[in-house]
């Protein structure tokens, strides 16, 4: 099971959907039901269960307590759209080919809500922005898929009250509820009484903005230590509203709404704050964008474990139908990390993990990135320039060590350049014409950040 094989998805699509047919599947137990919870642009190292000294997230740490928490992850890419598909089918974003905003899913590919669909899960989602909208294809295998505008400064109570609801009704079968959470991404507004509990005070010009961040991207503003620090108050404000938010979810959850369900809690991609001179997210594959916060906790799954060894969002699809025993599909990009926790993981601790960040749409940037071990390479394929950083010894990627570690900088080289070769067949196979995006369409990406 190898992200460098070339991937046959229509072949994979009968096998995913042959689960549903076969009689060597079924069980006369029921399975778990599922509830993966996504939460937009939040970064681990701005969370209590990573280490951070504010009080942002009880709610999150409570529950990587009651489960397993992954001290390590990486996202396959550092902006919303591909990041989720990656996140959905366990593919790469050149594997699944959604990088970006002109294209749509392959109906050859499965995802785990087609998988468990066919499996005789009820299915349903609820997305906190228009970038996840049903014209990207991620609505398939949900019987119901509902999309909830952004709001500023208010939380998203709408997503919570139409899950409860939804997890109300009667059923027979067991249930996939994936939530998606959009509170944290710009803009960085919460309500009064968040930001006094983490706002110092500030005179200058900047609210936290999208408007006001793209100026900034753009050269048209520029930003101070002590406007920084004031965004990251703001921020980490808004990380404490969504996680009171996820608390009024969970307690309803643990109130005897569903029965002990496995219960998946990530997010996309992080968010700059000038640590290699940028902000908002998208164009570098530095950490502070690529890792992601991730805990699993459920049936299968042990209580106060943390896993130091590097994986990726990819790797959710195949873990939770791991613990479902429910057969994933071959070739996936993603592996089941259960053998992680159970001390069977020798052969996960040096695999390859890749990054793409593309914005192809707006931008000439086409960045890839892998990681394997405490080594990072970053490379641009269109300048050939790369940098690697030792991230045991320099965490913060201030010090490119590519001369000094040639041998190391020169393997990497070539896992990334197998891996784009492995990319240009899967395109080959599932690349259908782009669709042109409508002004509405423009415009709406364009308050979000996605487009200049």
């Amino acid at each position: 099971m190898t992200c460098l094989k070339r991937i046959r998805l229509p072949i994979l699509y009968a096998a995913a959907l042959c689960v549903a047919c076969s009689g060597e599947d079924s069980s006369p137990l029921r399975r778990p039901d599922v509830i993966l919870i996504s939460i937009d642009t939040l970064r681990p190292d701005h969370l209590g269960a990573y280490g951070y000294s504010r009080p942002t997230s009880p709610t999150f740490d409570a529950t990587a307590q009651a489960g397993v928490l992954f001290e390590d992850v990486t996202s396959p890419s550092p902006w919303t759209l591909p990041a989720h598909v990656s996140l959905l089918s366990g593919l790469y974003p050149s594997h699944h080919q959604i990088i970006s905003f002109d294209r749509a899913l392959d109906a050859t590919i499965p995802t785990l809500a087609s998988i468990l669909a066919g499996a005789g899960y009820d299915t349903a989602a609820l997305v906190n922005s228009y970038t996840l909208s049903r014209r990207y294809g991620l609505n398939r295998g949900f019987r119901r898929f509902r999309g909830v505008k952004e709001k500023p400064v208010k939380p998203s109570t709408e997503i919570t009250d139409q899950a409860i609801e939804w997890l109300e009704e009667p059923r027979d079968q067991p249930i996939f509820l994936f939530l998606h959470y959009y509170d944290v991404h710009s803009d960085y507004r919460s309500l009064p009484n968040f930001e006094r509990q983490f706002a110092n005070e500030y005179e200058g010009e900047f609210d936290g903005s999208t408007s006001q961040l793209m100026d900034v991207r753009h050269g048209r503003r520029t930003l101070n230590q002590q406007d920084v620090g004031h965004l990251v108050d703001l921020y980490d404000a808004g990380i404490r509203q969504m996680d009171t938010e996820l608390a009024r979810f969970l307690s309803r959850l643990d109130r005897g709404l569903l029965d002990h369900p496995l219960l998946v809690l990530t997010s996309d991609h992080g968010e700059e704050f000038l640590e290699h001179g940028g902000v908002l997210h998208g164009r570098t594959q530095f950490q502070e964008v690529l890792r992601v916060p991730l805990t699993i906790r459920g049936p299968g799954v042990p209580k106060a474990v943390r896993v130091s060894t590097p994986v990726s969002l990819v790797d959710i699809a195949p873990t939770l139908l791991a613990l479902l025993e429910i057969p994933a599909p071959e070739n996936l990009d993603g592996v089941d990390l259960s053998p992680l926790w159970k001390g069977e993981s020798e052969w996960l601790e040096n695999r390859p993990l890749f990054g793409e960040a593309d914005h192809r749409h707006s931008f000439k940037d086409s960045t890839r990135s892998v990681r394997q071990g405490g080594y990072t390479l970053h490379l641009d394929p269109i300048t050939g320039k790369f940098a690697l950083y030792d991230l045991e010894r320099d965490p913060e990627e201030r010090t490119n060590v590519a001369d000094s570690q040639r041998g190391v900088a020169d393997q990497l080289r070539k896992q990334l350049s197998r891996f784009m070769r492995s990319a240009a067949e899967a395109r080959a196979d599932i690349l259908r014409p782009a669709t042109p995006l409508t002004p509405e369409e423009i415009k709406r990406l364009r308050e979000l950040g996605y487009t200049p």
